[in-house]
């Protein structure tokens, strides 16, 4: 395994309901050193609230960011962080020269959607909010009969912001999704589908976590994904390469992690690369981890990690 990319609000960052490993991140980074493995953040968050992210949990800085739900790639520059824009070329095809404001009002006035906030627009995407409850097919067929009807290529995808009680739709460019960015970051680094893991937890992650690439759903993935995932994953043939973390990896001292979040991240690597659990079960191993990264909490006494 040579390139970690995760999804971060509830698969990286703990800011779901279920309770997060306090070692499990500390685990999670000293893994990435043990193996040179690099690290890419696949978002749906923008480059800004990605950043906020890093700074907010103190993450690991990453060597790329795919952000916007795949519409954006950022690579490291002096400083910070550029657009690619191969990645722009490559996509904006699909829209046949639009923009996200051109794609606006194509799909003005359909009902049950509302536009999401101006800072949660991009050139190349365009997002709304939905009742939980809507008819997301009626919904989806509306758009994706406008934009057909103007030539434009688009990917429609769906997930559900639960803190927030409302459904999230993505409008992008076809290849503009989580898998492509993937693929194309993949195709930078000369990867081939085994040398990477994806790791995600909601909607806008099950194409990636179906694709050809290694994949995790962490444990504390909602249903509705998990068994979107099980269902795809059997009609596309890729169940060898996907994954679902369930909790229950022993580690050091006799404990064990919960499969939430970088726990579950942590399961789907060693799914992969069985030989690196060995570290796992080392005292000094992970008592480096935790003098290199210490944990936000001091519950790492607890059995339960």
């Amino acid at each position: 395994m040579k390139l970690l990319c995760t999804d971060l609000d509830r698969t990286l960052l703990p800011n779901g309901d279920e309770p997060e490993c306090a070692m499990a991140r500390p685990l999670l980074w000293q893994m990435l050193d043990t193996h040179g493995v690099s690290l890419a953040y696949v978002s749906g968050r923008d480059l800004d609230r990605v950043l906020d992210a890093i700074d907010e949990y103190e993450l690991r800085q990453p060597d790329f960011i795919v952000a916007d739900v795949g519409s954006s790639l950022y690579l490291p520059d002096t400083g910070g962080w550029i657009n690619s824009e191969d990645w722009q070329r490559t996509i904006a095809i699909d829209w046949d020269g639009m923009t996200g404001d051109d794609i606006k009002q194509h799909l003005r006035g359909i009902d049950g959607l509302r536009e999401q906030e101006a800072s949660r627009q991009s050139l190349l995407k365009t997002s709304y909010y939905f009742a939980l409850d809507a008819d997301r097919e009626a919904l989806t067929d509306q758009v994706a009969d406008r934009l057909e009807a103007v030539n434009v290529q688009a990917a429609l995808v769906m997930s559900d912001d639960i803190e927030n009680a409302v459904g999230l739709l993505d409008v992008l460019p076809r290849q503009a999704n989580k898998s492509g960015a993937i693929r194309y970051v993949r195709s930078l680094l000369e990867l081939a589908p085994a040398d990477v893991l994806f790791a995600g937890d909601s909607g806008n992650d099950v194409a990636a976590l179906v694709s050809a690439v290694s994949a995790v759903a962490v444990a504390n993935a909602d249903t509705d994904t998990q068994q979107a995932i099980s269902h795809k994953s059997r009609l596309l043939g890729t169940e060898a390469s996907t994954y679902q973390a369930v909790g229950g990896l022993k580690i050091a001292g006799d404990r064990s992690l919960n499969g939430n979040y970088a726990s579950g991240i942590i399961e789907g690597l060693v799914h992969y690369q069985p030989a690196w659990r060995t570290y796992l079960l080392d005292d000094n191993w992970v008592a480096e981890a935790l003098e290199r990264y210490p944990p936000a909490s001091l519950a790492v006494a607890s059995k339960s990690a």
